[in-house]
């Protein structure tokens, strides 16, 4: 039997100094072994020096929602005048879907996220994106060619264990990427976790969580943070998981279940 790999990846570093401080924290005294990094966030600049030291896998989580400033300027269907995302996925899947928006400024724009990290040292080692929109249709190829241009081998490709409409939804998109990408010659996890809990993961869920890892290669999607209510009303309990992250109990029971904790660079 192959063995447990686990690797726990935290998202959104560089949106704001609070959750990319829990970040650093989760890496520090916890088990975040990889981060996904806005590069459009504010903090991104400020916080990469502190992100090289870590030593921590670094990915791009390619941003087009969440009223983040695009970097190459307003794009017809996806921004405001002054170059504001939209707020609200609701708001972008139908236009990504109808193609009402511009595809050669969003894919200049998203290029240009992942020269942001790239231009600031970090060798990427794995790509997705804010909300999971990489999933689309009329994404793939934005996404591969992406991987392919900075030689990124891992994209994320995420599962729901609840068979709700959103759950459903997400399955059916991630099935289809995962079809394209197994010919793409690009690595996908066996399996990615966390979805359905996001920003809500104390150590009860993650204790569940780590109770259902098998055996191959599993990511765990997390959001630790110092708390960023005051700027998002997402309704995340940031802070708590962190606190899950870091516990004493959680690095014992991955002891317990023969987990190994890994990162991206480490098994590519």
């Amino acid at each position: 039997m192959s063995p447990k790999h686990l690797i726990v990846n935290a998202d959104d570093f560089g949106l704001c100094r609070e959750i990319s401080m829990g970040i650093l924290k989760a890496r520090e005294r916890g088990i975040v072994s990889a981060v996904s990094v806005v590069s459009v966030g504010s903090y991104f600049k400020m916080g990469w020096a502190a992100l090289k030291r870590s030593g921590v896998d670094v990915g791009i989580h390619l941003t087009f929602v969440g009223r983040e400033k695009a970097l190459t300027g307003p794009i017809r269907g996806l921004t405001d005048a002054n170059g504001l995302f939209l707020k609200d996925k609701m708001h972008v899947i139908p236009r990504i879907i109808l193609k009402a928006y511009d595809r050669k400024a969003l894919e200049k724009e998203l290029y240009t996220q992942a020269h942001c990290l790239a231009d600031a040292g970090f060798t990427i080692t794995h790509i997705n994106s804010h909300q999971h929109l990489h999933l689309l249709p009329g994404m793939t190829q934005i996404v591969v060619g992406i991987a392919k241009h900075f030689n990124i081998p891992w994209v994320r490709i995420p599962q729901s264990n609840i068979w709700d409409v959103k759950g459903f939804g997400l399955n059916i998109l991630s099935h289809r990427l995962r079809r394209i990408l197994a010919r793409s010659g690009l690595c996908l996890t066996d399996r990615c976790m966390g979805f359905n809990y996001s920003g809500h993961i104390n150590q009860t869920i993650l204790i569940q969580l780590l109770n259902e890892v098998k055996p191959g290669i599993t990511e765990l999607i997390m959001h630790p943070g110092l708390d960023a209510s005051h700027l998002y009303d997402w309704g995340f309990n940031w802070q708590e998981e962190l606190n899950a992250l870091t516990s004493n109990t959680i690095l014992q029971h991955i002891e317990k279940l023969g987990i190994q904790l890994t990162n991206y660079s480490g098994i590519t």
